[in-house]
């Protein structure tokens, strides 16, 4: 036998490859998982073998004890119909915040052909890639803010500055979201001001990992944050906004023992003629503010003044 025929030398070759690889039993159970999984989803192998990916593994093993529920479905798809199956997911990575991945799974049969488990390969989608290569040269410009790592205030506020140019010049669409933490007030007062960072941390990286790389995201207040979604017009706006926010929401935070998932009020505008970045601006924020006041999670579009009123979008 050669060599290269050693079940050993497959096993390693598996176990370091940058994609992510990981196999499971017919009840989702995990067996194994390898390097690029870790790096992709940031647990480690002791953190998951043995545990579920399967939603209702909570019922059998005690609370929480699902691992990548996101990537389930395609598992399912393969061990009950015997056949490959893809997408891409957001996938919540065990710092809380939610990661787009591309995912295949395709079914592992034994020598007489029954399916005894599952194989999935996760792979990070380009737009997250690139926003890796994007992020490390902007830190070197000093273009981030420390504490959430998305754009700072000024930065943020001259690409809003230039696509209201473009779209005067050009009618290039874009549009802008204000994003709000919800209850900031009564997570500090429950928790202590500490909690704060790691909430806005975790919201900023699902922010990003939801927009495409020609996006813009910055931090305009304490919890607020700007997005400049860049040819995405009036007609595209409020399904994109309300996909955001779902991406968002299924981000988790994990403090002291306590477990919770984040949500935001969203309020957003389209670029209209005659918008400047003020105008813009305060039509978002108008939106934002009633989204708040009818109660948060939820997304709210602000229509121009030849539009007429606000349109609402809820869950």
């Amino acid at each position: 036998m050669s060599e290269l025929e050693d079940p050993s030398i497959y096993r390693f070759v598996l176990e370091s490859l940058q994609i992510g690889i990981f196999m499971v039993d017919r009840d989702q159970k995990i067996v194994f998982w390898n390097e690029g999984a870790e790096k992709i989803t940031g647990y480690l192998r002791q953190d998951v073998l043995g545990r579920y990916c399967r939603e209702d593994s909570a019922e059998q093993n005690g609370p929480r004890n699902n691992v990548l529920s996101d990537a389930s479905e395609m598992l399912a798809t393969a061990l009950r119909d015997g056949r490959p199956a893809m997408g891409e997911v957001p996938l919540r990575h065990k710092s809380g915040h939610r990661v787009f991945a591309r995912v295949r799974a395709v079914p592992i049969r034994n020598a007489s052909g029954a399916i005894v488990g599952a194989a999935e390969s996760i792979d990070e989608s380009l737009s997250a890639s690139e926003w890796d290569r994007r992020q490390g040269k902007l830190a070197d410009y000093g273009c981030l803010d420390p504490a959430t790592g998305v754009l700072t205030h000024d930065v943020v506020i001259s690409h809003l500055r230039e696509a209201v140019a473009t779209y005067a010049e050009a009618r290039v669409p874009f549009s802008i979201l204000v994003v709000k933490v919800d209850d900031m007030d009564r997570l500090r007062s429950t928790y202590g001001g500490a909690v704060i960072a790691s909430v806005l941390r975790v919201t900023a990286s699902s922010l990003e990992n939801s927009l495409r790389p020609t996006d813009y995201l910055g931090r305009i207040s304490e919890s607020r944050f700007l997005a400049i979604l860049i040819e995405c017009g009036g007609t595209e706006l409020p399904k994109t906004a309300e996909r955001i926010k779902k991406t968002v929401n299924g981000s988790e935070i994990q403090w002291w023992g306590d477990r919770w998932t984040v949500t935001v009020s969203i309020g957003g505008a389209a670029a209209v003629p005659g918008d400047t970045l003020d105008s813009l601006l305060a039509r978002a924020s108008e939106a934002l503010e009633r989204s708040v006041e009818a109660g948060g999670n939820r997304v709210m579009i602000g229509a121009s003044t030849t539009e007429g009123q606000l349109s609402r979008q809820e869950e």
